[in-house]
């Protein structure tokens, strides 16, 4: 089992500067270095790692006293409810205790000084090419880095084709995903670092490693990986990225890459009336889409323009503990989680999915789901109950 996860990884300087207008002096920060960081996680006694793993997730949780009672924590939950200073040991105590059930890591990441290449050349594929400057080409790269990642991994020889498992992500098409779907069987887990415990591993090594590599001064290189990595044990091996392959994991197509037929199933959505509500009307079809006959042209993962208050709104319904009992569903059903937008959404629906509704307009859009196929269907309350069931039978 190989589970793949990514993360911002970013450096930034302090300087002093003088205000032209009053002449003061004051600080301002820039970004001094950025890449996309993507980890993937090897495992093995893969029935007894899940078992171990929630139970040191549970013990860690209390002892840290959590308020937040998930089955499993992503990194950012961590920081938000525990501070990145109490999230840190947090981590790194659950990383020491589920060390024996970790193989090896691997590492990706990109290197692309701005002064040797300002620009980066994407596009021309049933689009016209355009160069990017390179700071905006690596700033789109990191919503779509699990794939190239786990891509980046097959960028030497394998001996036998390990099961991949990548977190949800948000692409334009890439050569890369089309070479690693010739060669790997994948699943993705939409909010994987919630609801799958290898991609949350992933997660959470991405995020010590970051801040290992903070608190040490060092740099990202291969050799400080394996140093920070070394008293844990594991193999460590990484593979950057340069300018010369950007071709291949940059996007050649303004298409997203269809994720439905690799989305680990079933799929649990979560649909509640004020998110339908405050939902972004459906795209503009171009003239191209409706040149083809009928076809209904593919979304993207997410809309393209979010207003802030939808923004605002998930949050609070990431928050809140309906949210958690859905990840934790999708956890003891094998699958992924998502809030349900319908624009977006409504082609990912299928057989053995579950939709779990919170108020009256919700429900009625998943019951006529279930008029079409074969979902689940439970209100936030049941789902809740389903979970406690599960966890008794654990």
């Amino acid at each position: 089992m190989l589970a793949f996860d990514s993360k911002d990884f970013e450096r930034r300087k302090v300087y002093q500067d003088i205000d032209p207008e009053t002449k003061e002096p004051f600080l301002t920060e820039v970004t001094k270095f950025y890449t996309p960081l993507g980890v993937g996680v090897t495992f093995k006694e893969l029935g007894a790692f899940k078992k171990v793993c929630l139970t040191r997730v549970e013990e860690l949780a209390d002892s840290f006293k959590l308020s937040q009672k998930r089955l499993l924590y992503d990194s950012y939950s961590l920081r938000e409810e525990l501070s990145h200073t109490r999230a840190i040991p947090f981590c790194d105590q659950l990383i020491s205790k589920l060390h024996r059930y970790i193989d090896s890591i691997f590492f990706s990441y990109v290197v692309m000084p701005p002064d040797l290449h300002p620009t980066v050349k994407v596009g021309g594929f049933k689009s016209p090419a355009y160069e990017v400057k390179s700071a905006e080409f690596l700033r789109n790269l990191g919503p779509m880095y699990p794939h190239i990642a786990a891509w980046s991994y097959f960028g030497i020889e394998r001996e036998g084709v390990p099961q991949l498992e990548l977190d949800g992500f948000n692409s334009k098409q890439t050569h890369a995903w089309n070479e690693l779907i010739n060669k790997a069987k994948l699943k993705i887990f939409p909010h994987g670092d919630e609801c799958n415990p290898h991609i949350m591993i992933a997660d959470i090594i991405a995020y010590l490693t970051d801040a290992k590599l903070y608190n040490q001064k060092l740099g990202l290189k291969k050799e400080n990986l394996q140093e920070i990595w070394k008293p844990y044990g594991f193999q460590v091996d990484s593979h950057f990225l340069d300018y010369d392959t950007a071709p291949l994991y940059g996007w050649h197509s303004e298409d997203p890459i269809d994720v439905v037929p690799y989305l680990a199933r079933p799929m649990v959505f979560l649909l509640v009336d004020e998110l339908e509500k405050l939902q972004p009307n459906p795209p503009p079809t171009t003239e191209r889409e409706e040149s083809e006959e009928g076809e209904e042209p593919s979304q993207p993962e997410q809309p393209l323009n979010v207003t802030d208050e939808e923004k605002r709104f998930s949050k609070l319904v990431r928050h809140m503990e309906p949210w958690y009992a859905v990840t934790a569903y999708a956890y003891y059903k094998g699958g992924g989680a998502q809030l349900f937008n319908y624009h977006m959404d409504r082609k990912k629906v299928q057989d053995g999915d579950t939709m779990v509704y919170i108020g009256n307009q919700s429900k009625t859009l998943a019951e006529s789901f279930s008029h079409m196929l074969d979902v689940e269907v439970l209100s936030a309350k049941e789902i809740r109950k389903a979970v406690n069931r599960e966890k008794a039978k654990h």
